[in-house]
Formats: structure tokens, C-alpha cells, sequence
């Protein structure tokens, strides 16, 4: 029982390092958070840091922060519930960083992650179909088909004859992914539109305006704004 707490433990103290941030400072010199999305994640360090920064947050965010706490609590005998109860806790420790102030990304790498650490092989082939061929490569919106997958991946694990665990985890995954959207970084809604349709934006496009470059490109304003 106790090795089951320190694992989990772990798993959130260590997801929680907000690697996208710690790149906008050391390579830029910025506060993501006050560029585009405002997420500290892999999508805002492409657009405003640089293409290699983003791969490197996006790869750590993924194996390091989501597969790596599953593949420990494997090693160490734990049971599957501990596995699962692992990777959720790094979920929530990459959205909501206690190192600052409980502000973080998305979740969809550290997510991805997680079901990379749990073998979930044919739903990972899945998610990249639905992800990256059809979002990404057909309509060029991600965030949109990147919902759908998520609300999608219980849904496969029973097709795929997963266990309970796996299920409720899953379930757990989808419902992290969209209250993280809803509630963003704790910014307070756009007043462009009626606060009903800000949060359909949020949870359909992660973004609280329709229009995509006006939101993934914003800059803080400088002096002589």
C-alpha cells in the first residue's frame, strides 16, 4: 500500500515539472503563458519558441511525464488500478502544475502517453488515425478531432476487451481533457462573445474565439501598445 502511494505520489511531483515552461524561459526568455493559447504545452512552444524545443517538451510530455510513472509502477509489481491511478495523477499534475500555481497544458501528449505506457497498442493506432491523419492532414483542426478521440478512447477500450480499470481510467482521461479545456488556466473568458458560446469554443476548439491564428498567434502587448 505504501509503495502504491509513493508511485502515485511520485507520478504527480514529477508530471508536474511544466517542461513548457521551462523552455520558453531558457530559449526564449518568455512566460508561455502569455503567448497564444496560453497552455504550457507542446502546440504554444512550436508557434512561439521554435520547432525543436516543441519536439523535445512534446516527447518528455509524453514518455517522460505519461508513460514513464506507468512503466515504474509495472516494474515495481504494482496492480493495474496502481498503474492507472499513476498515469491519471500525471495527467493532473501536467493541466494543473503545482509548480505554477496549478496553471499547466492540455494534457493530450501526457494523456497519449499513458496509454503508451499501458501497451494500449491498437487504441494508440486509433488515435492516430482520428489525431493526425484525419484532424491534422484532411482538416487542418486538430483540437476538434483531438475531443472526439479522447471521447472515443472509453469506448475502444471496451471494443478492445480492456479491463475495468482500464475502462474507469479512460473515462477519467476524457473528463480531465474537457474540464481542462473549460476552465483553460484559469483565464477568465473572452468578452468577444456570449459566455455560452465562449465555452463551446473551449470544449469544441480549446480556444475561446473561432478564428484559429488570431488566438494561437496572440502577444502580450508591449510599451507601445
Amino acid at each position: 500500500m505504501l509503495t502504491a502511494v509513493i508511485i502515485i505520489l511520485g507520478a504527480y511531483l514529477w508530471a508536474g515539472i511544466p517542461s513548457a515552461y521551462l523552455a520558453g524561459r531558457y530559449v526564449k526568455g518568455i512566460d508561455i503563458r502569455r503567448y497564444g493559447s496560453g497552455t504550457v504545452g507542446t502546440a504554444n512552444v512550436l508557434v512561439h519558441v521554435g520547432r525543436w524545443p516543441g519536439v523535445l517538451v512534446s516527447l518528455f510530455d509524453c514518455l517522460g511525464k505519461g508513460a514513464l510513472p506507468v512503466l515504474v509502477a509495472e516494474l515495481l509489481d504494482q496492480s493495474l488500478g496502481v498503474q492507472a491511478a499513476a498515469g491519471l495523477a500525471a495527467l493532473a499534475a501536467h493541466n494543473w502544475s503545482p509548480y505554477l500555481r496549478f496553471t499547466g497544458g492540455r494534457g493530450v501528449a501526457t494523456g497519449v502517453g499513458v496509454v503508451f505506457g499501458l501497451q494500449m497498442f491498437p487504441e494508440l493506432l486509433v488515435l492516430a488515425v482520428i489525431m493526425g491523419i484525419v484532424g491534422r492532414y484532411i482538416f487542418h483542426e486538430t483540437a476538434f478531432w483531438t475531443l472526439l478521440s479522447m471521447l472515443a478512447l472509453p469506448a475502444l477500450t471496451l471494443l478492445f476487451g480492456r479491463e475495468a480499470e482500464i475502462l474507469y481510467m479512460t473515462v477519467a482521461i476524457a473528463a480531465i481533457l474537457v474540464t481542462k479545456r473549460l476552465t483553460a488556466n484559469w483565464d477568465s473568458p473572452s468578452r468577444e462573445y456570449h459566455l455560452a458560446k465562449v465555452m463551446a469554443y473551449r470544449v469544441l476548439w480549446d480556444r475561446d474565439v473561432r478564428e484559429k491564428a488570431s488566438w494561437t498567434e496572440r502577444r502580450p502587448p508591449t510599451t507601445r501598445d
